[in-house]
């Protein structure tokens, strides 16, 4: 029997398999397009990067700038805008969701396209146009003017008349003119979403296309832990930047500090920075070729684990040359119950993070009294070992179990099921402070319904800025004119002659003098650090789930449909889960608020929120999200059919010395994944 007879799909010897490997230097000859260089220029020393493990580096960097910006730095800033740009929560909400607008409309026709295509060259735009997306979002810095946070408004006790002549010089065009910005931040984030969806659906589709089926999970895994490094990083380098005034690059200082609820940090520097950063990781993806030299060797070697119905397997391949064929490719994904199933459980996972993620800043700032820098600080402390690490260790438990599709789903039931226990972190918080005119009266018989009490109803009070005081009895007011003080404002920061002070002091044993000093009555609450560890189990729990739902996709449909069904999948989750999720939360965050700020008579943002109905709210809908989410994924198990497997009669072959010696060589060649996945493959008997 000669060598060319003795060979099926690799060297087979008594009964067993193993795969001839190609070398390195073979696939680089065989194809010019998979050679690593710019244009005509492609050196041997550049080769050494034309694998999966480099490729992973920069598309790893190129996560984490993503989740940098987009869910790091824009979350971070979202009270920062709202105070800038007079903007309510559900407004900022919208800007988030713009992303996954644009990415779920524009992810269909990137995927559909995608497959066939350079794909390392599309992720290389991607970055030029989220470098862009950056730029448009630091604009809005730079053709505004200074910020004005009152600090020419006298605060205490005005004149009726003084006041009423004030208020009428008020333009409601000019009021409303920040909040035009507002357009700014859509289109920047359009492009974002832009970006992204071509990092998460061609990217991921690039690195599957390049690694073994059983290493693939533990790619992705990493992929998407430095994509949660990077909101984790956007949290803490943004809360740095938020303790440095709006605007120290044209003012030299301030006189109010960044535990002042009217204070604007930096937001508009760490968009700037991600600008330049995205133009310096995409000089390198430029740089590869149509595909990775191992490409074709695992393509060859891979087994199928897809759901089997009548779809056969030509007739997908067929489709994909035009747009006609885009309605049927789409027919046979949704047909496919695994992953129509994982989509959907994708969905609700989706709607709770986006909303999560965009406001936890905002809650931990809320619930427990901190400044917008410490809380941005504390939420990025919390990311990094829970959501990155969640990706890691989800992809090292598919890679060292090998699990297949079966596996990876009954891990992702086990794991929702955690999280969902876990969410009842919400509930944790601080009581509300003491603020008369919210939670408690100005005095003996005053109703909580308004800020304006007898004792101050001639001062002409508003709410347009939040300037807090304190009196020595604990009793917080909104502003020094809401204390009724008609002193001016001390070295040390007291206001005197407060009447409304005055008025309560008669509920205590030992009369207060009536006067308060700025800022917030301090709190004894410790409760947040209980909150932050329970929070970190459940965010790591919560993303353990990202690598299987990956694997779990590619594997249970057509290889040819893998990347546009990454689109598919990012379309629905964006349209019913991303999208919906931030403008639904704020939407959520805003009916709490007690204490709206108003200028012209319109509401902008808001000061005070209810810390309980915030608690209940969030508790109700992410615990109804995920117990949706695992019956998605329960849904997705029991309907999965995985591919028959076919009994392998025992073969004996006679192989003469010569085979033999050449069969021995090739087996002591062969890589540890290719055996590993040749090993499972079915062999046809001849």
């Amino acid at each position: 029997m000669s060598e060319t007879e003795s060979r099926v799909n690799g060297n087979i010897k008594t009964g067993k398999m193993s795969v001839k490997p190609v070398s390195l230097k073979e696939a680089e000859g065989s194809c010019k397009e998979t050679r690593c260089g710019f244009g005509s220029y492609s050196p041997h020393c550049l080769q050494k990067f034309n694998n999966p493990k480099a490729l992973l580096f920069f598309l790893s960097c190129f996560c984490a700038l993503q989740g940098f910006v987009v869910n790091g730095i824009n979350n971070v800033n979202t009270t920062s805008l709202e105070r800038r740009f007079e903007l309510p929560s559900s407004r900022v909400g919208s800007i988030s969701s713009a992303y996954d607008v644009s990415a779920a409309i524009l992810g269909i026709i990137i995927s559909y396209f995608g497959s066939g295509k350079n794909k390392p060259r599309m992720v290389a735009l991607a970055c030029i146009v989220m470098s862009l997306g950056s730029l448009i979002m630091a604009l809005p810095h730079f053709t505004t003017g200074l910020y004005e946070y009152g600090q020419n408004v006298d605060e205490a006790c005005r004149d009726p008349g003084a006041a009423a002549l004030t208020d009428s010089s008020c333009s409601p065009d000019e009021e409303n003119q920040l909040q035009r910005y507002l357009y700014v931040f859509l289109l920047g984030q359009t492009l974002h979403g832009i970006g992204g969806t071509t990092l998460y659906i061609v990217g991921v589709a690039l690195i599957d296309d390049s690694v073994p089926s059983s290493a693939s999970p533990l790619y992705v895994g990493i992929m998407y832990a430095f994509a949660t490094l990077g909101p984790a990083l956007g949290y803490v380098v943004g809360g740095q930047l938020l303790d440095l005034y709006v605007d120290f690059d044209q003012v030299d200082s301030v006189s109010i500090t960044p535990e002042d609820p009217r204070w604007v940090g930096a937001w508009w520097v760490g968009f700037a920075s991600a600008c330049v950063l995205f133009l310096v990781v995409s000089i390198p993806l430029f740089g590869y070729g149509k595909e990775l030299p191992t490409a074709q060797h695992v393509r060859e070697t891979r087994v199928t684990e897809t759901h089997t119905d009548e779809t056969s397997e030509k007739a997908v391949k067929e489709l994909g040359k035009s747009l006609k064929d885009m309605p049927r490719s789409f027919w046979i994904l949704v047909k496919n119950p695994a992953f129509l199933f994982i989509t959907l459980a994708g969905t609700f996972e989706g709607f709770s993070t986006s909303g999560m993620a965009t406001f936890l800043p905002k809650l931990i700032q809320n619930q427990f009294g901190t400044s917008a820098a410490w809380a941005a600080i504390l939420g990025g402390l919390v990311a990094v070992p829970g959501a990155a690490g969640g990706q890691f260790i989800g992809g090292i438990i598919c890679k060292k179990w090998k699990l297949k599709v079966k596996g990876m789903l009954r891990l992702n039931v086990i794991v929702c099921i955690l999280a969902l226990l876990l969410d009842v972190v919400v509930w944790i918080r601080c009581d509300l402070e003491d603020i008369a005119g919210v939670n408690v009266g100005y005095g003996q018989g005053d109703e909580l319904s308004s800020l304006v009490s007898p004792c101050n109803s001639n001062c002409s009070c508003t709410t347009a800025l939040y300037e807090p005081v304190c009196s020595d009895h604990k009793i917080q007011y909104f502003s020094p004119c809401h204390a009724g003080c008609s002193g001016k404002a001390q070295a040390d920061g007291t206001f005197t002659n407060c009447t409304c002070v005055a008025a309560s002091s008669f509920n205590l044993s030992h009369p207060s003098l009536p006067s308060v000093r700025k800022g917030k009555c301090n709190s004894d609450c410790f409760k947040m650090y209980i909150f932050l560890p329970i929070l970190l189990l459940s965010i790591f729990f919560r993303f353990i789930e990202g690598p299987p739902s990956v694997a779990v996709t590619l594997r249970c449909i057509h290889d040819s449909q893998r990347t546009f069904a990454l689109g598919i999948q990012w379309f629905i989750v964006r349209l019913l889960g991303t999208v919906p999720g931030p403008i639904f939360f704020g939407i959520i965050i805003d009916n709490t608020c007690l204490v709206w700020q108003e200028k012209c008579r319109e509401k902008a943002s808001c000061w005070i929120y209810d810390n309980l109905a915030l608690s209940r709210n969030f508790f109700v809908i992410l615990v109804c999200v995920k117990f949706l989410a695992a019956i998605m994924f329960i849904l997705a198990y029991k309907f999965y059919n995985p591919p028959a497997v076919e009994k392998v009669p025992h073969v004996t072959l006679t192989i003469p010395s010569s085979d033999k010696e050449n069969g021995t060589r090739g087996d002591n060649s062969s890589s540890s994944d290719s055996t590993e996945d040749a090993s499972s493959a079915t062999v046809t008997t001849f």
